[in-house]
């Protein structure tokens, strides 16, 4: 048992246990066998618990970083990870756009962002004959969260690379007007907390 073999579901569902204050600890492990193995850890023998314990203690180190496939076996499904974001259409950047203002990068909405770039197997157009919620389902339900969680940090990485870029070409562009002294000065100024906002992912 290690982080590949826990959904997003699962992973949010663990989350939860820790953020509710109210929970025992002997209630939160209880829950938390439940939700890993699918077993009643109340009807388990002392020995039986001790080794589903021991299979949990990966939960203390963090996710593996994961090299991003060409394609995942999602339930019954094939899903094809479309990562060339120069291909992304307009309708597809929208989307993520939105997903990303409405929830973030948060693991909550995984689903959602991930939606944006995985296809069904053989289906080339963004949301064009496929149920698109069942994609979500599939990818919640499923992709592990150590795969999501790289995948995630990857279509992130990328968009802050093409706003730091972005930012740069127009302030290089902007400076090249006949601007005065205390002009330009407050332009790189502003430039200045634009960039730095973005590095920190504000």
């Amino acid at each position: 048992m290690n982080w590949n073999d826990i959904s997003i579901k699962q992973y949010n569902e663990i989350k939860d246990l820790y953020l509710d204050t109210e929970l025992s600890d002997e209630d939160r492990l209880i829950l938390q066998i439940n939700i890993i193995f699918g077993v009643d850890a109340l009807k388990l023998k002392t020995s039986e618990l001790h080794k589903y314990v021991n299979e949990m203690k990966f939960l203390a180190t963090k996710p593996p970083k994961m090299k991003l496939k060409k394609e995942y076996q999602l339930g019954n499904n094939v899903y094809t990870l479309k990562k060339d974001l120069r291909n992304l259409t307009v309708a597809q950047w929208i989307d993520w756009q939105n997903f990303l203002k409405d929830g973030g990068g948060d693991t909550d909405n995984y689903a959602n962002l991930l939606s944006v770039f995985f296809f069904p197997k053989d289906v080339d157009e963004y949301g064009d004959g496929y149920d698109i919620e069942q994609v979500r389902q599939d990818i919640n339900n499923h992709l592990s969260i150590a795969e999501a969680m790289s995948i995630s940090s990857f279509f992130l990485l990328y968009r802050k690379t093409s706003l730091l870029l972005f930012l740069l070409y127009t302030k290089r562009q902007t400076l090249k007007a006949p601007l005065t002294k205390e002009e330009k000065k407050k332009v790189k100024k502003e430039f200045k907390k634009l960039i730095i906002t973005t590095l920190r992912g504000d």
